[in-house]
């Protein structure tokens, strides 16, 4: 077993195993994202910010439109608890207006105040099978009004086949109904790095075989895998396998790097008090193409809980 150690700079906390940096887990401004995570051969497969979307932060959770539901009682409350203006939408009602809060695309909102997903608390535990961070977290909207509470358990292992990162999070509504309305910007998201795209050379491959965004976008698969050309002589990329709870939704695939699990793509969901979501994968940094790695190998192993 590698010899796992944590190395805190600045709100993130840098994973390293036998002195290779592996991967890191970033409190961030405006969300917690992972960023970057290398492959056993040191490349690495995320990227940050880029110009088309700066929201893209290498591994993520975000929803476009998150409202929270009041009931006809509270209609006759003013300004309680400082949500005074009620307005109706289809399910329920939704305070501030009809327009819910954008947690998906803030860092591409540059003025103004803007709704954050924030880090309360982390806790760190290193053992033999890698180095776990569980953290505690606020969905708050641009005046600091909380939507949602989150408890998040990253992950990070390392292998001499592949690294791995597992990401599982629940999302709770926090005394009041809570709407995740029906989205196409939602979910667990990874943005690839650059050089690995399709647009770049790379190529995205299911489980079924089929290949790119063409084929690819909007199906439903057990797993994604996304490689490509890191330097002139090196392949390498990272593959998704959604959890159990996590299955049977359709993927969000883009030839220029995105590639997302999305549960409220077709349906929104209400979450009431005291009941939670749960919206978790497997993300796998691997050398070589999709076919070298042997991805179909690594998803079995990891239903069979290896």
């Amino acid at each position: 077993m590698p010899n796992y150690e944590i190395r805190e700079l600045q709100k993130q906390m840098k994973v390293y195993a036998d002195g290779q940096y592996v991967a890191a887990v970033q409190e961030g401004k405006f969300r917690p994202y992972v960023y970057p995570f290398f492959t056993p051969a040191g490349h690495n497969v995320l990227q940050i910010a880029p110009a088309d979307h700066l929201h893209h932060l290498g591994i993520c959770v975000g929803h476009e439109f998150v409202s929270r539901l009041v009931d006809d009682a509270e209609l006759e409350t003013s300004d309680r608890n400082g949500w005074e203006q009620y307005q109706p939408y289809a399910g329920g009602r939704t305070a501030r207006g009809s327009e819910a809060v954008d947690f998906w695309g803030t860092e591409s909102f540059l003025l103004g105040p803007l709704p954050r997903i924030l880090v309360r608390s982390t806790n760190t535990e290193v053992g033999e099978r890698g180095v776990s961070f569980d953290q505690e977290i606020e969905w708050r909207d641009a005046e600091d009004y909380l939507l949602l509470c989150e408890r998040r358990r990253t992950t990070v292992t390392a292998g001499s086949d592949a690294n791995i990162i597992d990401l599982v999070t629940n999302l709770e509504a926090p005394g009041y109904p809570v709407e995740l309305r029906k989205a196409k910007d939602a979910g667990l998201l990874v943005r690839v790095a650059d050089q690995i795209d399709v647009l770049d050379g790379g190529r995205i491959v299911n489980a079924e075989g089929r290949e790119n965004e063409e084929q690819t976008f909007g199906r439903v698969s057990a797993w994604v895998d996304y490689s490509g050309p890191v330097t002139r002589d090196a392949v390498a990329g990272v593959s998704v396998f959604p959890i159990p709870e996590s299955d049977g939704h359709p993927w969000h695939t883009r030839d220029y790097g995105p590639m997302w699990i999305n549960p409220w793509q077709h349906e929104p969901m209400t979450l009431h008090p005291g009941q939670t979501y749960t919206i978790g994968a497997r993300f796998v940094a691997h050398d070589g193409s999709c076919e070298d790695a042997d991805v179909a190998r690594l998803f079995r192993g990891f239903r069979e809980g290896r």
